[in-house]
């Protein structure tokens, strides 16, 4: 229990030493749908823990517009709550903003990143204003109605997230669909765009501070990505000491939709710093 209320959170391999954190997205993201087929790879050799962001999956919300930093303080306070000094940090879009964020602002508690289709590297968002005028409508709320009640519209909202639609699964859209009935309506993704998104621009871009990310960082990023413009990814690779780049023919899901790859480009990248 955070002083912000509940925080739930998935763990495994508590029986290791070092400690992995997978940070999820945001939308209809949780921590086992995005987390789920790379926990127990890593958990054979590290303690893994996977929080779910406020508002999502039973962790208290925020109840507020809010940005990166804000959900970066949040994630320092859960890392002192559970007595965790520091630990490699895996975040996919809006986990991999706040996983730089850490980098940035408190670099004794991350000893590596992964950023994934990583959030915070872009200044503007696709068609930037035309989506900094839907979010100040009940979009997600609409939109989570029509994905409950149509199926076939939730299908085509998870295939918008790969590049190949016919690696989408009946099982993975059963799963989705697990989070989305238990889900609000979109509240805590509202929020975040609200607070993220100006006119002009995203309040978290960080290119003027990564520079000062000395940690040992792998960047993954499919070629197909249509929310994160690969180039704003390459640019930031290699703005950063000891950072590197791995291209998967993939879109903004890459551990979904090519597990085995991806956990293997994870795992062999951690097992290297620990030899």
């Amino acid at each position: 229990m955070l002083s912000s209320g509940p925080a739930t959170f998935l763990q495994v391999g508590s029986d290791h030493h070092k400690t992995v954190l997978l940070l999820h997205g945001g939308g209809l993201d949780c921590a086992s749908l995005s987390w789920r087929l790379l926990a127990p790879e890593l958990a054979k050799h590290y303690h893994v823990i996977a929080p779910n962001w406020p508002g999502y999956a039973g962790s208290a919300a925020l109840g507020r517009p809010y940005t990166i930093a804000d959900i970066g303080h949040w994630l320092m306070r859960f890392l002192d709550h559970q007595k965790i000094d520091n630990a490699a940090m895996v975040g996919i879009s809006m986990g991999g903003g706040a996983a730089l964020w850490s980098a940035i602002n408190h670099p004794m508690r991350v000893n590596a990143l992964i950023p994934v289709g990583t959030y915070g590297v872009a200044p503007r968002a696709p068609y930037h204003l035309l989506s900094f005028l839907l979010t100040r409508l009940p979009l997600n709320a609409i939109s989570y109605a029509a994905m409950r009640r149509y199926p076939s519209l939730l299908r085509r909202a998870v295939a918008g997230l790969f590049a190949d639609p016919n690696k989408v699964t009946p099982e993975l859209v059963a799963e989705v669909s697990d989070v989305l009935a238990s889900a609000d309506n979109g509240t805590p993704f509202t929020h975040f765009q609200r607070g993220e998104m100006t006119a002009r621009r995203l309040r978290s871009f960080y290119r003027e501070d990564l520079h000062r990310i000395a940690q040992p960082t792998l960047f993954i990023h499919g070629a197909q990505d249509a929310l994160v413009p690969l180039e704003t990814v390459q640019m930031a690779a290699k703005q950063m000491p000891h950072a590197r780049l791995e291209v998967l023919d993939v879109g903004h899901w890459p551990m979904r939709e090519q597990p085995e790859q991806f956990n293997r480009l994870v795992s062999t990248f951690l097992d290297s710093l620990n030899n």
